[in-house]
């Protein structure tokens, strides 16, 4: 009777089993298909190497392109199947997650400084900011990684003492990832609470720079082109209210995204990633503090962020137009929406001397509508 309750449960199951194996499919391979076209199109035309920032956008790139062949696929599979069937290589996949995703997260982090150097001291920026010195960042962002991953699940240092014993005189069906106390704690200092601090930092004070020179780039439009229709006016020009206003909104729409996004994958991630080294173990049919499908979906969420980062940052002009030549598709990659700035370039050549700093080109038309 207890088989053929399982076997009913088991076809019960399998409408839902199926239909979380072709959302984990089609995750998989956009986020295969968007990194790849980043990637790609990069190695392909010439005018996007030369771009030291785009170094960051292909390590990026690339993060999230092992997330989707060493991470993803093996986890799709376990959670269809409902057990882990893979067997010791939980600790190699482990290690593998916990590595991409740093990297990933790091990356993001290392675009924030680039943009906020280029927009703070754009000549310096020009003179200092060199493909070595990006492929020193990228390097260490890499070695961080790999060193916060490998070394402490090879030796074990990931899981509690009382786990390990456990582990070793047991088969490995169920690949278990909560981590010890001490290990959740600082690798998620490491891999997030810092990056993301640092992120809010960088993207604040870029906001803050880029509406001054909003202010001082209306200013001298407003001169130039209502010199005549504004000159005996009291109060400054409707027309020129909103656009500067309509400036200051993409910028700010375009930052909260990229920030809103970030935080909104990874954040209940790392929130619960640190509660349940903490929580008790459960007794008899007590319930967990943070039960294990929370955990899951939560793990799947900070996954999604890599396959919305090419989205993110490489959807500028320069980008777009060597889609279309790379994918040939001149009716479907059409011009994106005027509505959000483009901060995947740093600064743009239009640099005023009058003002002695670089005029952040983030999508904006300069041409007064």
């Amino acid at each position: 009777m207890a088989n053929n309750t399982g076997r009913t449960t088991g076809r019960d199951e399998f409408p839902t089993r199926m239909l979380m194996g072709c959302v984990f499919l089609l995750l998989i391979l956009w986020t295969l298909f968007g990194n790849f076209t980043v990637c790609a199109a990069v190695l392909r035309f010439r005018h996007l190497r030369v771009k030291v920032t785009n170094i960051f956008i292909v390590s990026l790139a690339f993060s999230d392109l092992l997330v989707a062949v060493l991470v993803m696929p093996w986890k799709a599979v376990a959670d269809v199947l409902g057990h882990w069937p893979f067997g010791t290589f939980c600790n190699t996949w482990v290690a593998f997650d916990i590595m991409c995703s740093t990297a990933s997260i790091l990356n993001l982090c290392a675009i924030s400084l680039d943009r906020y150097w280029a927009i703070s001291s754009p000549f310096r920026y020009e003179r200092k900011m060199n493909k070595k010195l990006a492929l020193i960042m990228v390097s260490i962002t890499w070695t961080v990684s790999g060193v916060i991953s490998f070394v402490p699940v090879q030796l074990n240092w990931h899981k509690a003492e009382q786990e390990t014993t456990v582990v070793s005189n047991q088969t490995v069906d169920n690949c278990d990832s909560s981590l010890s106390k001490t290990y959740a704690i600082w690798s998620s200092l490491i891999s997030f609470y810092i990056p993301v601090a640092i992120m809010i930092v960088t993207y604040t004070k870029i906001y803050q720079i880029a509406h001054l020179q909003i202010l001082k780039i209306s200013s001298l439009e407003r001169a130039a082109e209502h010199a005549v229709n504004c000159r005996s006016s009291v109060y400054p020009c409707p027309h020129q209210k909103t656009l500067k206003l309509s400036k200051e909104t993409k910028l700010l729409k375009t930052l909260s995204i990229i920030m809103g996004v970030f935080v909104c994958c990874w954040f209940p991630f790392f929130v619960v990633n640190c509660a349940v080294p903490f929580c008790h173990e459960p007794q008899n049919d007590e319930p967990k503090c943070v039960s294990d499908t929370t955990f899951e979906v939560f793990m799947w969420f900070g996954w999604c962020n890599s396959s919305l980062n090419p989205i993110i940052y490489a959807f500028n002009a320069d980008f777009r137009e060597a889609f279309t030549r790379l994918l040939n598709c001149c009716g479907v990659c059409g011009k994106a929406p005027s509505g959000t700035f483009d901060v995947s370039q740093p600064a743009s050549n239009n640099q005023n001397s009058s003002m002695g700093v670089a005029y952040v080109n983030m999508g904006l038309d300069n041409q007064p509508p």
